[in-house]
């Protein structure tokens, strides 16, 4: 009987050490094993689009958060966001945008801009094409210091300021009206004293007229310009961080223009990169409309055209101050 016994142990012992039984248990480790691969490729699929579309999500919040078109609506004489392009990665964007000039009927560029919008953190300027280094000298012809667009060697534009002492005042408009009759030019006229929009739209017209200047600058600034800063070229108003708005040639402007204007500033006033510089603008404005009824004041424009379309402009007596901008040919 024991010897039966041994024999039926002996006989499990084979069964369980067979090479049917091995094959079969190495068949199903593969199987599980396949089983958690194909598990783990799909949980990882669904985790990553999930991320993906997570990131997708603020980063396109992070941009129409973003208040830069709005700003350059009304920030950056005769200049005007057109176009901005983007290229999406998983954690960030690359925004390029280009920026326009208005010269008579064409367009310039006038600027490229290239930015990296992280899912997280500030935004950083990858490239400029005017350059973020400005070198100015002094021009001996023009009697003035004379800045230029790195990025196209056009003149840069620069407004004089109503109310402040200037050892010269360039009358530029005189150089534009003798250039060559197929030139598109444009020119920066500085008021003598700020004018209502109406006043403007009256004395000086619609025609050739671009963009207007607003005067957001309070009294206490303007004492401190002329207290403290020496030279022209410190006393004046560069055309980029003037603040205005567009007006379309030929087609009359208004008041109504004016608070659209306004109400672009109030929409920035509490969001945005750009607050500081926006509460600033309008502590100015609701200064200087005090007298004027909430009318904004204006100390000057922007004009463009062929030599003889601006030659009416020197006819102006209310013009204090002019400067030649970029030209370009007509054809």
């Amino acid at each position: 009987m024991s010897d039966k016994h041994e024999q039926k142990n002996g006989e499990e012992i084979n069964f369980l050490s067979s090479p049917s039984l091995q094959r079969v248990v190495k068949k199903s480790k593969w199987k599980q094993t396949i089983k958690y691969i194909i598990i783990t490729i799909i949980t990882t699929s669904i985790l990553l689009f999930i991320i993906f579309l997570g990131s997708q999500y603020i980063l396109n919040k992070r941009i129409s958060k973003s208040d830069d078109i709005f700003y350059s609506s009304i920030h950056g004489a005769n200049i005007s966001n057109v176009n901005t392009s983007y290229d999406y990665n998983l954690f960030s964007i690359t925004a390029e945008t280009t920026y326009y000039k208005t010269i008579g009927n064409r367009n310039i560029i006038w600027d490229l801009l290239k930015q990296k919008i992280p899912l997280f953190g500030r935004v950083k300027t990858l490239e400029r094409g005017s350059g973020t280094v400005e070198i100015n000298s002094l021009n001996k012809e023009a009697k003035r210091y004379v800045r230029y667009n790195n990025f196209n060697n056009q003149r840069k534009i620069d407004f004089y300021y109503p109310g402040l002492t200037y050892d010269y005042l360039p009358h530029e408009l005189d150089i534009a009206v003798n250039l060559d009759k197929n030139r598109l030019i444009e020119v920066a006229l500085s008021f003598k004293e700020p004018m209502t929009i109406s006043e403007v739209a009256k004395k000086l017209g619609h025609e050739n007229v671009n963009w207007l200047w607003v005067d957001t600058t309070t009294s206490t600034q303007m004492k401190k310009m002329e207290r403290t800063l020496d030279g022209d070229n410190l006393k004046t108003k560069g055309g980029g961080g003037a603040f205005g708005f567009d007006v379309s040639s030929g087609i009359s402007y208004s008041d109504e223009s004016g608070k659209a204007f306004t109400n672009i500033l109030e929409q920035l006033e509490t969001k945005g990169i750009h607050k500081s510089e926006v509460k600033e603008a309008l502590r100015g404005i609701k200064e200087n409309t005090k007298a004027t009824n909430g009318e904004i004041l204006l100390n000057g424009a922007v004009v463009t055209g062929t030599p003889s379309e601006l030659k009416r402009f020197q006819k102006l007596d209310f013009i204090r101050a002019s400067v030649l901008g970029a030209t370009i040919d007509k054809y």
